[in-house]
């Protein structure tokens, strides 16, 4: 009796430690600098401000696509157009947040290095972006723009 009651319990925290990186479609997801891999170019994730993700619909639920740079994830959905889209998030640039992406404001500028070459930065709002437009000496973009300007050819789905 006591070793099947062991066993259930066992069996019950393994249940939910396995739930605890479950993913939702409305929040975005746990990326751990440092450690995190890139799926679409494989290099470890190491600045929260470059870091951008797409949750898509996957066999169990939400799974998250986690990138390195917005080209990445611009790049990911383009030759994965059979996925379905639930979400995307970026960081603000400046304070670090997660963002909408499609409710962001971008600020394209050569003096921005993101990690594989993008020069394209994510903002709360289109005055944050052009603050610091006015550091960075670029063009401040909407979502649209961004997203077409990185080569994303064809249509997408309003997310929300």
């Amino acid at each position: 009796m006591k070793e099947s009651l062991f066993v259930l319990g066992c069996f019950g925290a393994l249940m939910l430690i396995s739930g605890c990186d479950q993913q939702t479609a409305d929040g975005p997801p746990a990326i751990r600098l440092g450690d995190s891999v890139c799926d679409q170019c494989n290099m470890i994730i190491s600045d929260e401000r470059w870091a951008t993700a797409t949750i898509i619909e996957g066999q169990r639920g939400p799974e998250p696509r986690l990138f390195d740079d917005f080209n990445c994830q611009v790049n990911h959905e383009n030759e994965h157009p059979e996925f379905t889209i639930l979400a995307r998030w970026s960081h603000d640039h400046a304070t670090l947040e997660w963002l909408h992406t499609e409710d962001s404001h971008f600020l394209l500028s050569p003096s921005l290095r993101a990690p594989m070459g993008s020069n394209i930065a994510a903002f709360s709002s289109q005055s944050a972006a052009e603050t610091a437009n006015a550091e960075q000496a670029g063009e401040v973009l909407t979502f649209e723009s961004a997203w077409k300007r990185l080569g994303f050819v064809g249509t997408h789905d309003d997310t929300r």
